[in-house]
């Protein structure tokens, strides 16, 4: 029987490496591509012609639905996976316009933010708390006498382990999961 060729598509690499690694456990799959954009994902797809692309709704540029529905045009066999933190009625009604096969919903699972289990340093809880609190960079840079740039670096990484796109989504995300309040 052969091997399932999947792509994998997502803005974050940890999500990629995650979702890789998970189906490497398969001997059924095989992960010929991954990108990192919509615009990419188009691209990579017409070129390595997977069975399956696991794509990610929300990224910067060209998002998931929009890139599912050109893949899609070009190779209509190509079944679609999307993955997404967005479960909501409009959100499925689009992917579901657009042609997916599927979805599966990325999942944050964490203790609470007392525990050991978070996947954020206590640094990286002290920044997010206080962006949830409506701090600028600046503010929040000072507050902890840190430069600038090292607080974007520690917002860059939160973003990566929770898995969000920018500071709302963040900390939506860490509100929900008991990281901040």
């Amino acid at each position: 029987m052969p091997q399932i060729r999947a792509m994998i598509v997502d803005d974050h690499p940890v999500t990629r490496e995650g979702l890789r690694t998970a189906l490497g456990l398969s001997d059924d799959v095989l992960v010929v591509g991954e990108a990192a954009t919509g615009e990419e994902a188009v691209d990579r797809a017409r070129e390595l012609t997977p069975d399956v692309v696991f794509m990610d709704v929300r990224m910067p540029g060209m998002d998931g639905i929009e890139a599912t529905r050109q893949i899609l045009q070009a190779a209509p066999s190509t079944k679609v996976i999307l993955i997404t933190i967005d479960e909501s009625r409009g959100a499925i009604s689009q992917a579901i316009q657009a042609g997916v096969s599927g979805y599966l919903l990325k999942e944050v699972r964490m203790g609470d933010a007392g525990s050991d289990t978070t996947p954020l340093s206590k640094r990286e809880r002290e920044i997010l708390q206080r962006v949830a609190d409506g701090a600028t960079t600046k503010q929040v840079a000072s507050d902890l006498g840190i430069s600038p740039h090292t607080v974007k670096t520690h917002l860059e990484r939160i973003f990566e382990k929770l898995g969000a796109n920018d500071r709302a989504q963040a900390v939506a995300i860490a509100i929900r999961l008991g990281i901040v309040h």
